[in-house]
């Protein structure tokens, strides 16, 4: 900033000053402090002005900018309230982010101008997400949120010896985003509404919410804050935060233990206590929970040694089954494999367990193909990610979309467990188990929602079984047929099954909360789909003009394409649900009366977890069925595309697309 806009600020600042009676009020300070003799410190200038409600009536004059208070609107946990509007009787922790600095991912490269960084926060499962900033060495992040903290079992407002006892910390997530394709290229469509329509309006405003959404996310820094520091100050203090690598795209362990950036917040307790804690009574407290953590899993880890050992001496063949009794969390430490399964009640946004199954289908993969070793605690770098950094990133790997289904399933009441086993072709898998009347199984495929009953053994994908655990214990498979189909399922029978107690006061703690899901941030999928419809409309009759040749427009057949929906609704029905849909009768008699005797009817379906207008339209034109569709040339060829958006929590989204034609076999004379 130059002399000229400083001297410019500084003048504005003085005019401020005086218009709110700062200088008035400083100027009769002086003259008392002049007949008393005693020595005016700027301290005794800031209480006595605090005292006459200066500060505050500058506070309330002083507005910033008017799109920083729509940012702070859109951003803040509580709304567009102001402080000093926060609920009475509640306690809040104001958390300012200040920015970042030394991410040492962007020190030795140079970040690419449409990637970008965001930061996720999650504090006793209430969330909130700055706006992308450009990716570099020192992302400006910005923001302020209002965190909700606990009251005390009892009732009341919170007090400072109960707010120590709260152990969870500030979880922090740093996210890269890139776009999922290069920009779409602009293409017209035959039947498209005019420039100043209002379909035109509500087009314009779905395109630029699909490029929003068609964004790769991948977690590259992961952190703690310990809030309670906010506990020992009695206004604002300010800390920085080391993260730590993210869990990559394979969610390996980071090789290196170096911080990957560090975070500065201000954070502020509202309303604040009267009296700060004493400082030694955080470390006291903090001492106490790592000696308990440390002493806790010591003792399971003796205790699980001998029940290896024990399992192990029934046969020695069970050494090369895939047992899991550890995971290494985000942190780097290790812990039971139970510690991570809760049940978890995320809302109203999925009503069913089949619902949750097909949710989790639609996270985005991080799969880490290596196989799990021939038994034992496992040695291999995999890192479990919490609840928060899955939804943050929009993606799991088969481990964690396991656990996160178990849990949810666990939350709709049934009988749920992840099991540890092998597929068909020998490769270490992990998927969720259910068990009905009798014991009888039911195996939940997270990668792709379907279930399998026990009638559906021919189509199972899996081979044998190792282990089965939840929030409680873990049963090792003791039987001398391990295949998927020969196990039995009663894991109470100890013949069968070998159980590691899991009690939860016996374990290490693992704080994390549950997570309300974000509804879809898509308003209205009906502009949607009537968007991508259009958009794809005229890629394809680009596509037959420039590239197959076809002379003369495209025909699109509007009752056709309406035709089609009921099968669009049909596939997700049977993805979600797996059962044949009802009405398929319907739809063949409406198919049938609409295509004329002797003519030829051909449609082809795609599916895609996505709303990218770019990859719609490759996967369009590259699929060989679809290009056949395509290149029929009939003069009587009629077309026909249908779109149908199905939108999911957290901006997941599974989008069904048929292209159809319709023409005479018979050649016009």
């Amino acid at each position: 900033m130059d002399d000229t806009k400083v001297a410019s600020l500084k003048a504005a600042v003085r005019q401020q000053l005086q218009q709110a009676g700062v200088h008035s009020v400083l100027h009769n300070l002086l003259l008392e402090y002049q007949q008393t003799g005693e020595v005016v410190t700027p301290e005794d200038a800031l209480d006595v002005l605090k005292g006459r409600g200066v500060i505050d009536q500058l506070v309330r004059t002083v507005r910033p900018p008017q799109p920083a208070v729509e940012s702070l609107t859109q951003i803040s946990n509580v709304g567009p309230l102001k402080p000093s509007e926060l609920p009475s009787g509640r306690s809040f922790l104001h958390v300012k982010v200040l920015g970042g600095r030394a991410f040492t991912d962007y020190l030795a490269r140079l970040a690419s101008a449409e990637e970008k960084l965001q930061l996720s926060m999650e504090l006793f499962g209430q969330r909130f997400t700055t706006l992308p900033v450009p990716a570099g060495g020192e992302p400006p992040f910005v923001g302020e949120a209002f965190f909700e903290l606990p009251p005390p079992p009892g009732g009341g407002s919170a007090d400072p010896l109960h707010l120590l006892a709260l152990r969870q910390g500030l979880h922090l997530v740093v996210m890269q985003t890139t776009p999922m394709a290069g920009a779409a290229p602009a293409l017209g469509t035959e039947l498209g509404p005019g420039p100043g329509s209002a379909q035109a309006v509500c087009a314009t405003a779905a395109a630029a919410l699909a490029r929003q959404m068609s964004v790769r996310r991948m977690v590259c820094a992961v952190g703690c804050c310990e809030w309670r520091t906010a506990l020992l100050r009695k206004g604002k203090v300010v800390v920085s935060v080391a993260l730590g690598e993210g869990p990559g795209a394979h969610s390996a362990m980071p090789a290196s233990t170096a911080p990957a950036g560090v975070l500065t917040l201000q954070l502020e307790l509202r309303p604040g206590f009267s009296r700060p804690l004493d400082e030694a009574l955080l470390k006291s407290q903090q001492r106490l929970e790592h000696s308990r953590d440390a002493d806790v899993m010591a003792a399971f880890v003796a205790h699980a040694k001998a029940w290896w050992g024990e399992y192990v001496a029934q046969n020695l063949a069970f050494k090369a089954r895939p047992i899991k009794v550890l995971a290494t969390g985000e942190d780097g430490s290790q812990y039971p494999v139970c510690c991570f399964v809760r049940p978890l009640q995320l809302g109203r946004g999925l009503a069913n367990a089949r619902e949750a199954a097909r949710f989790v289908s639609l996270l985005a993969r991080r799969e880490d193909l290596q196989v799990l070793p021939p038994g034992g605690q496992s040695e291999a770098g995999e890192c479990w990610c919490l609840l928060h950094t899955i939804l943050a990133s929009g993606s799991a790997v088969k481990e964690e979309a396991a656990v996160l289904l178990c849990n949810m399933l666990l939350g709709f009441g049934l009988d749920a467990w992840v099991v540890v086993g092998r597929l068909l072709d020998g490769a270490g898998h992990t998927w969720v188990l259910t068990r009905g009347p009798l014991a009888a199984p039911t195996f939940w495929e997270p990668a792709t929602g379907v279930r399998y009953a026990v009638t559906d053994v021919d189509t199972w994908p899996y081979s044998s079984v190792g282990c089965v655990f939840n929030q409680h214990r873990l049963y090792a498979n003791s039987q001398c047929d391990d295949s998927a189909f020969g196990t039995s399922y009663v894991l109470e029978d100890a013949t069968l099954w070998r159980e590691l107690p899991m009690p939860r006061d016996e374990l290490p703690a693992l704080p994390w909360s549950s997570i309300l899901l974000c509804r879809s941030p898509i308003p209205n999928p009906l502009e949607m789909e009537a968007h991508l419809e259009s958009y794809l409309r005229g890629a394809a009759a680009t596509h037959r003009k420039q590239v197959l040749g076809v002379d003369g427009a495209t025909v699109w057949d509007e009752g056709l394409a309406a035709l089609l929906m009921p099968a669009l609704q049909a596939y997700e029905h049977e993805a979600v649900h797996c059962e044949v849909a009802p009405g398929n009768d319907e739809f063949q008699q409406a198919v049938k009366r609409a295509v004329p005797l002797g003519w030829v009817f051909k449609a082809m379906p795609q599916h895609h977890p996505h709303v990218c207008e770019d990859l719609l339209r490759k996967a369009l034109l590259e699929e060989d069925q679809m290009l056949d569709i395509l290149g029929t040339t009939s003069p009587t060829a009629a077309f026909a595309l249908r779109l149908k958006l199905f939108a999911y929590p957290e901006g997941l989204c599974s989008v069904w697309l048929m292209l159809a034609v319709k023409y005479s076999a018979v050649a016009p004379s």
